[in-house]
């Protein structure tokens, strides 16, 4: 007896081999199925939530902070790649003229005023955004690339291209210096004037300081926005990274968030000689949300030097200094700006928001009558959510600018959107 199970042994052996191998390669094409089925679960939760009372997930601070919903797949490796994004058309009518025909800069208000009015239809708005997510020594390595359309000839223009993992980001994403919850929801592309916004390419590092508070520091894009003139021999130099740095404490969907900005200056004189002077900004911001509603309010206020390409309404306009023709050296302009709306829910399927903003730059009488001094920037919205996929709304703005030498104009702006997500 023992002879025979001798002999049988190395069978039974290759027996329960053949056995495992055959297990083990079910077990293989299993996982294969059920990721599969996974995605397509997910992707199907989705097409049915459209039906359901829609979250906040449709608001302008939720899309542009990244929580975006779109089309799931998946492999056995728990890698996960999600395709979004939406088509966005507008009807927009100006009163008056306006420079800013895609999104409402009160900045763009020609003066004087020739009070023409002017109609565009759009698709500058619409995005798109891929987003991988792969699991790495217990940790989700998170990238995302987003395009859209915002120019005149409605090309494809990079919005967002960055990686998260863990505790850093790295690549072209908001500014540490801006709050991106604290975004009211608006259908205007650009929003309030006196908002820091800002995508910038920056290494940023998070900490957890406890359950409801922590710190991030970042080294950003060191670009200064001058204004100076040819006959000046200024050139503007980008050497030294800004830093930024935020402290955010939240708690049951509100928060409250304070932040900072080093912005190094660099230039070079006409005599080629390097010169620098320091632009700095405070700001501090917070989401308020009501309790037992969707309501909230947000607000935001702002003080600096050299740091207009933080501010939404004159980020592009050359503000952080100005070369000036009576010292013949640059001024460092400061800046202020406050804004504030409030989102309220007539239903869950409907809300408006109301908002306005002023924004303040010190300019000097030395420089052109024609600069600008400072604006202010009002909203009010009604916006229907009839499921999770599609939202529409009306929007009326106004804006005003005034310059150095004290003219000034305004504009009313009304705005029709109509947005389709997949």
């Amino acid at each position: 007896m023992m002879r025979l199970l001798l002999k049988l042994t190395p069978v039974l052996i290759l027996l329960q081999m053949l056995t495992m191998t055959a297990f083990a390669q079910k077990d293989s094409l299993t996982r294969k199925r059920l990721d599969s089925l996974e995605a397509r679960l997910n992707y199907l939760d989705i097409r049915l939530k459209k039906n359901s009372s829609p979250p906040r997930t449709q608001t302008r601070s939720a899309v542009e902070s990244g929580r975006y919903t779109g089309m799931v797949i998946a492999d056995d490796e728990s890698v996960a790649l999600q395709i979004g994004g939406f088509i966005q058309t507008d009807a927009i009518h100006d009163f008056h003229n306006n420079n800013s025909p895609l999104g409402f800069l009160s900045s763009g208000i020609d003066i004087p005023n020739a009070k023409k009015s002017n109609t565009t239809y759009s698709v500058a708005a619409s995005r798109f955004n891929l987003s991988g997510q792969i699991p790495i020594e217990g940790k989700a390595l998170k990238t995302v690339l987003e395009f859209d359309l915002f120019n005149s000839s409605f090309s494809p223009n990079l919005r967002n291209a960055y990686a998260e993992y863990g505790k850093v980001l790295v690549g072209m994403y908001w500014s540490n210096f801006m709050d991106v919850d604290a975004y009211p929801n608006t259908l205007d592309y650009n929003g309030p004037n006196a908002m820091t916004s800002g995508r910038q390419v920056q290494f940023r590092l998070t900490l957890p300081v406890s359950k409801t508070t922590e710190i991030a520091f970042a080294l950003e894009d060191p670009a200064s926005f001058l204004t100076l003139p040819d006959q000046s021999g200024f050139k503007a130099l980008k050497q030294i990274p800004d830093i930024t740095g935020s402290i955010q404490y939240s708690k049951n969907g509100s928060h409250l968030r304070f932040a900072s900005v080093l912005h190094p200056i660099v230039y070079e004189d006409a005599q080629q000689k390097r010169e620098s002077k320091l632009g700095y900004g405070l700001s501090a911001s917070g989401v308020l949300q009501q309790p037992g509603n969707k309501d909230n309010f947000v607000f935001q206020a702002t003080y600096g030097k050299g740091i207009s390409k933080y501010i939404n309404d004159i980020g592009p306009d050359n503000y952080d200094g100005v070369y000036n023709p009576v010292t013949k050296n640059l001024d460092v302009l400061a800046v202020w700006g406050i804004s504030a709306s409030y989102d309220h829910w007539w239903a869950d399927k409907f809300s408006s928001t109301a908002g306005w903003g002023y924004l303040n730059l010190e300019n000097k009488e030395v420089f052109a009558g024609q600069s600008f001094r400072s604006s202010s920037y009002g909203i009010l919205n009604v916006i229907y959510y009839p499921n999770s996929f599609i939202k529409g709304g009306v929007e009326y703005l106004y804006g005003t600018r005034k310059n150095v030498n004290g003219d000034s104009a305004n504009n009313s702006r009304i705005q029709l959107t109509m947005q389709f997500r997949f």
